[in-house]
């Protein structure tokens, strides 16, 4: 439902997305575009993106543009007060919220998280009692991440998902092991309730939205309605075309994770906040320090997977870092993209699944024009047989399963998605991977095409190891043997969606 990985490896000229040809009308290479609207309105139609919306900062210039419509029913165009899901760049904004409770006295991200929130429930008991806000805000807390089950839109959702904190599966100790985890900032946002006494939403508006000056960042549908607005889009074939995303809402529980809805031009206001540590208009939001703390490493997100702050994603290269965090929601992409050093801010905002693409295209290109600057692209490498076939299997967690098979010089995966309820199967995918480290691959084909997945062998508590696949910053455990042909791959297995894998 969210993000699905804030801390990908993209390399320059390399799209998200399925395998499939641009449109003959446009070339497969991205041009060299003169300006950024250009760079948009191209890259919008080159992906076949329904609306756009991009915003740019560079020291004293901001430019914004826009391209395409909001509904492909309404045709309303897309300007830069259209409002957007944001998806998981919302964590940004929770953790950004923390620190400003941090410096009144009301936080201490070192202190274990039962101190505030004494009723909580986690299956490991040693990982309740130690747990902390700083595991919580660099995806180190170790227990299972998704959970985007409905507690209704009472000012109790988030302490009634809470509540059900006690079914989730402890992958590590907390600070072990980054993993992606959307419960982590559900935690963190029920732990702001509780040190306010007051609704996460309420405590966000009065205490960050209103005193940073965003006039039409919101939460809930029925105030975006009010507001020049976006529809999500879904395309489940290019045969098939665009349909409108439904269900707009979503559960109220999950705001703090990834539940904000604005503009690129808030976007931006919020990003120059963070470029001038913490300074917007004369006012100090958060301190120096505590801006700087957020974009400091605090996990190490994996090989060529650069590392996690507090909130902020990171990637540290000669030129530079650059922080940032994307989002995904029902048919919207977005990202957000800062250099601190080179008081550069890009904000992203697409209402098409498509528009990861159209994003990872304008993202490369911005860097390149303004900044000179091009992220590297790890080199492919060549792994036996031997070292292959060690890595296949099939890899199961409460939401999905992963059957890893060997394809020539490559690994081939055949995922398919289930609901975290019924277990029922929701999608499937296949997509070849190749070696660009021992155990670190990367995506070729495929709807996650650029993506780094890396297999990890994690000693267990009774001495064994266990053989784990994160992908997409998720984990999975492998409960079944190798698997030593491709022939066999297209086979689940016996007890491929274990119990042991499941969270809810």
């Amino acid at each position: 439902m969210l993000l699905s990985d804030p801390c990908p490896a993209r390399p320059s000229g390399t799209p998200w997305g399925a395998d499939e040809p641009a449109p003959a009308e446009w070339p497969g290479e991205r041009p060299a575009y003169d300006s950024l609207a250009v760079a948009v309105q191209a890259e919008a139609n080159r992906w076949n993106v329904p609306g756009i919306a991009v915003g740019l900062l560079h020291h004293a210039h901001e430019e914004t543009t826009a391209a395409g419509i909001t509904n492909i029913l309404t045709r309303q165009p897309v300007t830069d007060a259209t409002v957007f899901q944001i998806g998981s760049i919302s964590k940004v904004f929770t953790a950004t919220l923390a620190m400003r409770l941090v410096e009144e006295g009301l936080l201490d991200l070192d202190v274990p998280v039962v101190t505030y929130v004494p009723d909580l429930p986690l299956a490991d008991a040693t990982a309740r009692t130690s747990v902390t806000l700083r595991h919580l805000f660099s995806h180190g807390a170790g227990f299972e991440g998704d959970r985007f089950l409905d507690y209704g839109r009472g000012d109790d959702a988030l302490a009634r998902s809470i509540a059900g904190f006690d079914t989730l599966q402890q992958w590590t100790a907390p600070g072990e092991l980054y993993f992606y985890s959307n419960a982590g900032f559900y935690l963190a946002g029920r732990t702001i309730e509780r040190v306010c006494g007051a609704p996460f939403e309420r405590v966000m508006r009065e205490r960050l939205f209103e005193p940073l000056g965003l006039r039409t960042a919101v939460f809930f549908a029925e105030e975006a309605i009010t507001l020049p607005h976006a529809v999500g889009h879904r395309l489940p074939s290019r045969e098939a075309g665009y349909t409108i995303a439904q269900g707009y809402s979503l559960p109220r529980n999950v705001n703090a994770a990834g539940g904000i809805v604005t503009s690129t031009r808030e976007l931006l206001r919020f990003a120059r906040m963070h470029i001038h540590d913490g300074e917007i208009d004369g006012t100090q939001l958060i301190s120096p320090q505590s801006a700087r703390a957020m974009r400091s490493p605090h996990m190490d997100a994996g090989p060529g997977r650069g590392w996690y702050g507090i909130g902020w994603a990171i990637n540290d290269y000669d030129e530079f870092r650059i922080v940032g965090h994307g989002g995904a929601t029902g048919g919207f992409r977005a990202q957000l993209t800062v250099v601190p050093e080179r008081s550069f801010a890009l904000a992203i905002l697409t209402n098409g699944e498509p528009g990861s693409r159209a994003i990872q295209e304008i993202e490369a290109w911005a860097l390149d024009h303004y900044l000179g600057f091009q992220r590297p692209v790890p080199e492919a490498i060549h792994l036996g047989k031997k070292k292959l076939g060690a890595l296949t299997g099939i890899y199961s967690r409460h939401d999905g399963r992963f059957t890893i098979s060997r394809s020539s010089d490559r690994l081939k995966v055949a995922y398919v998605g289930l609901d975290e309820e019924s277990g029922e199967q929701e999608d499937e995918a296949t997509f070849l991977l190749e070696p660009i480290g021992e155990r670190l691959f990367r995506s070729i084909t495929g709807p996650g095409k650029g993506n780094i997945l890396e297999f990890i062998n994690l000693p267990a508590m009774d001495g064994t190891s266990r053989s784990l696949l994160r992908s997409s910053g998720r984990l999975a455990e492998r409960f079944e043997p190798p698997v030593k042909d491709e022939k066999r791959s297209s086979s689940t297995g016996k007890g491929s969606n274990r119990k042991q894998a499941e969270t809810g």
